[in-house]
């Protein structure tokens, strides 16, 4: 009777999306989503406590790169690989595996947290570098809230303080690197999102082979493979998760939920390491939120404004007299 239980609760739930608004979908996706990347990066914090974070990253990307391959080959993306030859392409792998490495390498080191509090600056920065390389218009307002986002970071990261260490200096990397990744994805119009994964995800299994002459590697116990199956798993469901969020509901409905990491991160580090930040991290992380939280609600704003005057300039000249 048990599967049967299952099956039917697994209907229910089917049902209930499938009447749910198109936001309310996008909105649950984006909420599985982050918890998805706040599992993994917990287990990977768990795992990298028995391995070498460059083995832990290589048997990550091994199972990953099962689990994506099965999904290309399915789907019939691989049909498309020659997308894959996009001159920003490069750009956009680089990134990701500077990412991956740099954060990954930084878990064992900083609570889970506060590695991820600083992760959440990575919208402002990218409003900023939108503006030097993209040629976007970003406003005083928005200039505003990315330099107090900053001093947010600062407060996390607490710079001269006993906190402050080279860990926290890789998790801005990590930022930097994502940063990249983001700019580089703007530019890839019709590259099918498995690809772009299973490219990422072949590329930081090959670049961390590299770890293996600077680390010990020892053989895996049967819960390190257990774990980072699961991360693996984490990590390419919260990426579909992602696509699918933005696909189903407004962007202005769907994105602010990307700081429910937050709270997934501090529960996470309270229940697994029983840890929480002090009172100025977590004024840090208020701040960092909803700087980014402001800069993304001004950018609807603008846009907002640009389709209706567009619109509007449209209808002026269709009721002109010839």
């Amino acid at each position: 009777m048990k599967p049967l239980r299952g099956g039917l609760r697994i209907r229910i739930l089917k049902r209930l999306l499938e009447r749910a608004s198109p936001n309310a979908r996008g909105i649950l996706a984006m909420l599985g989503a982050m918890a998805a990347f706040s599992f993994g990066d917990a287990l990977m914090k768990l795992s990298s406590a028995h391995l070498p974070s460059g083995q832990a990253i290589c048997v990550r990307g091994l199972i990953a790169m099962i689990f994506i391959g099965t999904i290309a080959v399915r789907s019939g993306a691989l049909t498309e690989w020659r997308r894959l030859l996009h001159p920003h392409m490069p750009y956009r792998t680089l990134g990701d595996m500077g990412g991956s490495f740099f954060y990954i390498c930084a878990l064992p080191y900083m609570p889970l947290a506060e590695a991820a509090a600083i992760l959440q600056i990575n919208p402002l920065v990218v409003t900023a570098a939108a503006a030097v390389f993209l040629g976007e218009h970003v406003g005083w307002r928005r200039w505003s809230a990315t330099g107090i986002g900053f001093i947010g970071a600062m407060m996390i990261i607490q710079p001269g303080s006993a906190s402050f260490t080279w860990a926290s200096v890789l998790c801005l990397m990590a930022v930097l690197s994502a940063v990249t990744r983001d700019i580089a994805t703007r530019k890839l119009v019709g590259v099918p999102t498995v690809l772009i994964t299973m490219l990422a995800v072949t590329a930081t299994l090959i670049a961390s082979l590299a770890f293996a002459a600077f680390e010990t590697w020892i053989r895996p116990e049967i819960g390190d493979v257990i774990r980072l199956s699961a991360a693996a798993l984490c990590m390419l469901a919260g990426q579909m998760l992602v696509v699918t969020s933005i696909r189903a509901g407004d962007v202005s409905a769907v994105v602010p939920f990307r700081y429910s990491a937050i709270l997934w991160t501090l529960l996470l580090s309270a229940a697994i390491w029983h840890y929480l930040p002090n009172a100025l991290t977590l004024a840090g992380i208020a701040v960092v939120a909803g700087a980014g939280l402001y800069t993304f609600f001004r950018e609807q704003t603008l846009r907002r404004n640009i389709v209706r005057m567009t619109a509007a300039a449209h209808a002026e000249i269709a009721v002109q007299p010839p």
